[in-house]
């Protein structure tokens, strides 16, 4: 039965991405891979493919594979000799650039002079060095150090994003996206988005190739939170980078941001992960520290249906072990005292069939006491709007689809099986008893609540409901 509601995603990179830890993960509770299209090259990541489908077959656990994509990352190209520490007061030229031949500073962006002001604050490296911009000769911007720190290359730089002349996808996204795609990935996320064309034209890139996947949507900018419930609506996910998010915004308003994402994930029914330095202190430390762990709750008291794990896992020193407590602090949070699940307020009437039908079913498992909801579903969907009522009994998605049972591992509550397509439903409903009897998850006399399609087996028609006592 299931322990766990909130799902984990776990980042997979240089200290991960072998066969011993990955499946050490699985094991540990990862119930999504995400591959960090920024870092590594498509070896690196088609070996890990590899490695979490050989670890997901072992393990009998349909995990699923996120792509992540860059975006448009603006990244300080290569420096003239060494990285430097710069120090407060300091003074330095910045231009567009790959490298630098002299002490000037180049900054991946062609129309940079252009888009700057003078006044405009810049952050590099996650916002750990920011500079002001007091001049602008030529193609030449000059700028203050307001925080020093580390200077090196490839790190990120966060320019004023209103003024920022950039695609939603760079070419480097749309091989990303085609290798992904090759390799049979299971969700894409999409860095930067401003509007929901941007998850619309990922989405339709992804059916050109006849691969129709879920888009996940990162909300990291300002125009998405000024666009955020079209965005949310016209996206299958999202997830809340507070990295990126905590560089437009300040630190302040980053919680109450989160929880603004949260709310409209569960007004769509659309899942929702928060991300971004988690337990980031276990990246080298065995333990986090109480700060983080409470972090880790409250985005659970808030609803969340999946929390990441970015560095911790990619190139931290004890990515097992930040999986296990992840773990744990979820399963403290879900069955504490404090914990009540976020109901979604209900749809106008008229409601569609599959959304009245989800929220009868979780009515009708409370009201008969049934042991869980068991739903036979083609495309997924029908298991996520039952996750997103937030049920008290667990829910088991039966598919023949081996890619729906992996798609519907980052849906809160639900825990896929599978189970071949039938055409009569007497049937069927024997069969997924049998499963569920030979699975030990319900015993002779528990009630369960099914939820199907007639016909069976069609795609889109769930409109049916039974409750039956197992015998």
């Amino acid at each position: 039965m299931i322990n766990r509601r909130t799902k984990i995603v776990c980042t997979i990179g240089p200290a991960s991405n072998n066969a011993d830890t990955i499946d050490a993960l699985i094991a540990a509770g990862m119930d999504v891979a995400r591959l960090n299209f920024s870092h590594g090259t498509h070896d690196d990541h088609r070996r890990a493919i590899g490695f979490i489908r050989d670890a997901s077959r072992s393990r009998q656990k349909a995990v699923a594979i996120l792509g992540d994509l860059c975006g448009p990352k603006i990244r300080v190209g290569r420096l003239s000799g060494a990285a430097r520490d710069i120090t407060r007061g300091e003074e330095l030229v910045l231009f567009a650039g790959d490298a630098s031949e002299d002490e000037r500073v180049p900054v991946r962006y062609e129309t940079l002079h252009r888009d700057l002001r003078v006044g405009d604050m810049i952050h590099l490296d996650d916002a750990r060095i920011r500079l002001r911009v007091h001049a602008i000769q030529g193609e030449d911007v000059r700028v203050t150090v307001e925080e020093g720190g580390h200077l090196r290359n490839g790190v990120g730089v966060h320019l004023p994003s209103g003024n920022l002349q950039l695609d939603a996808l760079t070419a480097k996204d749309k091989e990303d996206l085609a290798f992904g795609l090759g390799e049979g990935i299971d969700y894409v996320a999409v860095s930067f988005v401003r509007s929901p064309e941007d998850s619309k034209l990922v989405r339709e890139i992804c059916e050109a190739w006849g691969r129709p996947l879920p888009v996940c949507a990162k909300i990291e900018t300002p125009q998405a939170i000024e666009r955020l419930d079209a965005i949310v609506a016209a996206s299958d996910a999202v997830m809340v980078a507070r990295g990126d998010l905590g560089v437009e915004f300040p630190p302040e308003l980053v919680p109450v941001l989160q929880r603004r994402v949260l709310e409209s994930a569960a007004q769509h029914r659309r899942p929702a992960i928060v991300a971004t330095e988690m337990l980031h202190s276990m990246v080298t430390s065995t333990r986090p520290t109480r700060a983080e762990a409470s972090d880790v709750a409250n985005a659970i008291f808030d609803g969340a249906d999946a929390t990441m794990l970015s560095g911790e896992t990619a190139s931290g020193s004890h990515p097992t072990l930040a999986v296990q407590m992840m773990a744990r602090i979820v399963s403290a949070a879900e069955s504490s005292s404090w914990w009540t699940p976020k109901v979604p307020p209900p749809y106008a009437p008229p409601a569609p069939f599959s959304e009245s039908i989800a929220r009868v079913a979780v009515q009708a498992a409370h009201d008969v006491g049934a042991r869980l909801i068991a739903v036979f579903t083609q495309s997924g969907d029908t298991a996520r709007l039952i996750s997103k009522e937030r049920p008290r009994v667990p829910v088991v998605a039966f598919s023949p689809n081996q890619g729906i049972r992996r798609r519907v591992g980052l849906y809160w509550g639900v825990q896929s099986r599978v189970l071949q397509p039938m055409r009569d439903a007497d049937e069927m409903v024997d069969a997924v008893l049998a499963n569920l009897l030979g699975a030990a998850l319900v015993s002779p006399g528990d009630r369960i609540v099914l939820v199907y399609g007639a016909p069976i087996a069609v795609q889109g028609r769930t409109n049916t409901l039974r409750v039956v006592q197992v015998s």
